[in-house]
């Protein structure tokens, strides 16, 4: 989930460049991990920026699903 505006397309008469108003940085990424059991959604868990094996590994120790 983040808020990039996305230029797809555009345009201005041949020959000239394209130009829009854009900012070159992105904002914050939030991720959201859950699990779906029985038709509810179940420990829902967000964490900005990346998703890697430490916040995934974090995740399913809250769960009480590790040995």
């Amino acid at each position: 989930m983040d808020a990039r505006d996305d230029y797809a397309y555009g345009w201005c008469k041949r020959g000239q460049r394209f130009l829009a108003f854009k900012s070159g940085r992105r904002t914050g990424r939030v991720n959201m991990i859950a699990a779906y059991c029985q038709q509810q959604l179940m420990a829902p868990f967000t964490v900005e920026g990346a998703c890697n094996r430490v916040v995934f590994e974090t995740w399913i120790s809250t769960l009480g699903l590790t040995h």
